[in-house]
């Protein structure tokens, strides 16, 4: 018991080390006119979600306006960029490992719906890249890998000023795309809230 306890913090660090290296990685290739602006996002991103005896708490933040395609916007399309750290808990008794950290980085596609005064909606999906600080949880759930795959769909609306706030109900997914076996993977559903930086 004692053992992994010292080691969780440093999975945590090699996982956010991770989620940074990933960060610079993609954002590199966008070009200098975002990569001035890259390291400030526009806001913050609370999840909460639940799925195969699993709980699901994360915080992030996201960065918006990543695409100058003009086309794309005239048509309400955007895409967005995601990164998260996410507390999984285990909700198995006994189990082997009931908690994971979780670290993401996710580009979202995103359409807006047209202007309805108090309210508008948006669609969102995504494929992103997720490290796992364990590859197991609850008793029989295994990743194999700590590197994963993560899937997400979301619908919402924005409200308040200029539509800035967010809420929206999502689905994810999350597994290794057969890398190595076995390959449980986790489904979960929940909401998110998203609010801008001053």
């Amino acid at each position: 018991m004692q053992i992994r306890r010292l080691r969780a913090p440093s999975a945590c660090l090699r996982v956010g080390r991770r989620v940074l290296a990933l960060l610079f990685v993609i954002g590199a290739p966008l070009g200098p006119a975002w990569a001035a602006d890259s390291f400030v996002p526009d806001g913050i991103d609370i999840t909460g979600g639940y799925g195969d005896n699993v709980a699901i708490y994360g915080a992030g933040v996201h960065w918006d306006s990543l695409c100058t395609c003009a086309t794309l916007k005239s048509a309400g399309f955007d895409v967005r960029l995601l990164a998260q750290l996410a507390y999984w808990r285990g909700h198995e008794h006994p189990a082997v490992n009931r908690t994971i950290w979780d670290g993401s980085l996710t580009p979202m596609v995103r359409w807006s719906g047209m202007d309805m005064g108090l309210a508008r909606l948006f669609i969102e999906a995504g494929l992103g890249a997720h490290l796992l600080s364990q590859t197991r949880i609850n008793t029989e759930r295994v990743f194999s890998t700590a590197f994963q795959f993560g899937e997400i769909g979301v619908v919402g609306i924005g409200f308040g000023d200029r539509h800035r706030y967010e809420i929206g109900a999502l689905v994810q997914h999350v597994s290794n795309g057969g890398i190595k076996e076995p390959n449980n993977g986790l489904t979960y559903f929940g909401a998110v809230f998203r609010a801008p930086l001053p």
